[in-house]
C-alpha cells in the first residue's frame, strides 16, 4: 500500500473511531478534558485520542500490508492502543521535563537552522509524494497540484508548523540522548569477547560453505570474521558478445530455461501421480484419477523434453555464432599475454567486466570456491582448475556473456580474520547497542520514578 493510502486510511478511520454519540458535548470542552498529568504538564483527551487513532490506523495499515484483517474498533485493539499511547506520553512528558531541567531546550543558531531544514525537507517530501500519487495524471498546473496537495495535508494535520514542531522535538531528543550516553564506553574485553563470538559463529556458518563465503566477500555488504579453506582469488578479462548478438543469446537461453521448467513441472506431476498409485491408503477412485494424471504427465514430459532438445539446439547454434564473432578479439588478448603483456594493464584496458574495472574486486580479484552458485558454473570450474598462482586460462566459454580469460592471483588465508581488520566495526556496533540500552533504561527509570495522574475514563465516550 502506498504512503498516500496510509494517509487516506488514517483520515477515514479517524472519522469511524471518533463517531457520533447520543450525548451532546461541547467539542472544545470535551477535547480539553485531562487524561494524563505530570506536575503542571497535562495531556488532554484531544491529544491523547489523536494518538490512539493514529496507532489504530497504523496497525490497520500494517495488517493490510500483509493481507490480514484488523478491527480498529474492537475493545482489545482500542485498549492496546491506549496503553501504548499512555506509555509513550509518559516517556514524552518525562523527556521534556528533563530536557528543560538540563537546559537542553535552548537551541543554538546552528540547531535552529537544522530544525528548519529538517522541517522543510519532511514537509516537501510528503507534499511531493501526494502530488505524484494523486495528481500525476491531472491536467492541473503545477501550482494547482501543489495547492490541492497542501489542502490534503492540512486535513491530515501535516502542516508546516507541525513539521517544525516534529523537527524541533527530534533535535531535542537527539540532544537528550547525547547527554545521557556521553560517558558510555566499550572496553577492550567487550570487543575481544564479541570478536571471539563472531569468529566462532562465522566458522560454523562457512566451514562447509566456502561458496557462500566467496559470494559474501564479492558482494562486500557484510563483515566477515572467518575464512574457510578452499577459497582463491582470480581476475578476469571478459570479452563480451557483440551488442547485436547479446539479445539473441539472452532470448535463446530464456527459451531453454522455459523448456526446462516445463520438463521439471511434468516430472513433478508424474511423481505426484505415481506416489498416489503406490499409496496403500489411496481409494480406487483416487488411483484411477492418478493413473490418468500419470499418463497425461508422461505425454506432457515427452513434449517438454522434445521442446527442451529443440531449444537447446537452437541456443547452441546461436552461441556458436556469437562466440565466432568475438574469437578474434579474445585471441588477440591471449596473444598479447603470451608475448609478455602486463596482466593488470591489459585487463584495465580490455576487460568488459565492471567488477574488474574498479573497486575491491578489481584490486584483489573475485573470491571463488568450488561450491559457489552465484557465478557462472563455467567461470567457477575454469577458475578452480588453474593449478598455481599466476596461471592464465585460455578462452573459457561462458553460458551468458561471452569469453572468460582468467588469471589465478592468490589464495584466501584460512582462519579468523585479524581482529585489527574488524575492530572498528565491532566497536561501533557494540557502542551503538550499549548507548541504545543506556538511553532506553535511563528513560524507563525516570518514568518509573515519576508520579502521574491518569484517568482514561473520559475516553469511553
Amino acid at each position: 500500500m502506498k504512503k498516500q493510502a496510509l494517509l487516506a486510511l488514517m483520515l477515514a478511520l479517524t472519522l469511524i473511531l471518533t463517531g457520533c454519540t447520543l450525548v451532546q458535548k461541547d467539542p472544545e470542552v470535551d477535547a480539553a478534558t485531562e487524561i494524563v498529568r505530570m506536575g503542571d504538564r497535562v495531556v488532554t483527551k484531544g491529544e491523547f485520542q489523536d494518538q490512539v487513532n493514529y496507532q489504530l490506523n497504523y496497525m490497520s495499515y500494517l495488517y493490510s500490508m500483509y493481507g490480514y484483517s484488523f478491527d480498529p474498533t474492537s475493545a482489545d485493539a482500542v485498549a492496546d492502543a491506549q496503553n501504548t499511547v499512555l506509555e509513550s506520553f509518559k516517556t514524552d512528558l518525562v523527556s521534556r521535563a528533563k530536557i528543560a531541567e538540563m537546559g537542553l531546550d535552548q537551541l543554538t543558531e546552528e540547531e535552529q537552522k537544522s530544525v528548519q531544514e529538517k522541517a522543510e525537507e519532511s514537509y516537501q517530501s510528503d507534499l511531493d509524494y501526494i502530488i505524484s500519487s494523486d495528481y500525476a495524471d491531472s491536467e492541473l498546473s503545477d501550482e494547482e497540484k501543489a495547492e490541492k496537495a497542501k489542502a490534503d495535508m492540512e486535513k491530515l494535520g501535516r502542516t508546516m508548523d507541525k513539521a517544525l514542531e516534529n523537527a524541533k522535538d527530534t533535535v531535542l531528543q537527539e540532544k537528550l540522548r547525547a547527554e545521557i550516553v556521553k560517558d558510555v564506553k566499550v572496553t577492550e574485553e567487550e570487543i575481544q569477547a564479541d570478536y571471539d563470538s563472531k569468529v566462532t559463529s562465522a566458522k560454523e556458518s562457512y566451514i562447509s560453505n566456502a561458496g557462500g563465503w566467496a559470494t559474501a566477500a564479492n558482494q562486500g555488504s557484510s563483515t566477515l570474521y572467518y575464512t574457510p579453506a578452499g577459497v582463491r582469488y582470480v581476475k578476469q578479462i571478459l570479452v563480451k558478445f557483440t551488442e547485436e548478438d547479446q539479445p539473441k543469446v539472452d532470448e535463446a537461453n530464456q527459451k531453454v530455461t522455459d523448456a526446462q521448467k516445463k520438463v521439471t513441472d511434468a516430472e513433478n506431476k508424474q511423481s505426484t501421480a505415481q506416489a498416489t498409485l503406490d499409496s496403500e491408503t489411496a481409494t480406487e477412485d483416487e488411483k484411477n484419477t492418478a493413473q490418468a494424471d500419470l499418463e497425461a504427465a508422461q505425454n506432457e514430459l515427452k513434449d517438454a523434453q522434445a521442446e527442451l532438445e529443440t531449444a537447446q539446439a537452437e541456443a547452441d547454434a546461436v552461441l556458436e555464432k556469437a562466440f565466432a564473432n568475438i574469437d578474434e578479439a579474445a585471441d588477440g588478448i591471449l596473444k598479447e599475454l603470451e608475448e609478455g603483456a602486463d596482466w593488470d594493464t591489459l585487463m584495465a584496458e580490455r576487460t568488459q567486466d565492471p567488477g574488474m574495472q574498479s573497486g575491491v574486486t578489481a584490486d584483489r580479484g573475485y573470491a571463488v570456491a568450488a561450491d559457489m552458485t552465484s557465478f557462472d558454473s563455467a567461470f567457477v570450474e575454469a577458475a578452480m582448475s588453474l593449478e598455481k598462482v599466476g596461471d592464465i586460462s585460455g578462452k573459457i566459454r561462458g553460458n551468458t556473456y561471452g569469453y572468460y580469460i582468467i588469471r589465478y592471483v592468490g589464495d584466501a588465508q584460512e582462519g579468523p580474520i585479524a581482529l585489527d581488520e574488524v575492530k572498528d566495526t565491532i566497536e561501533a556496533d557494540l557502542l551503538s547497542t550499549k548507548q541504545d540500552t543506556t538511553f532506553t533504561d535511563t528513560l524507563k527509570s525516570w518514568v518509573d520514578a515519576t508520579e502521574f495522574k491518569v484517568d482514561l475514563n473520559p475516553l469511553k465516550n
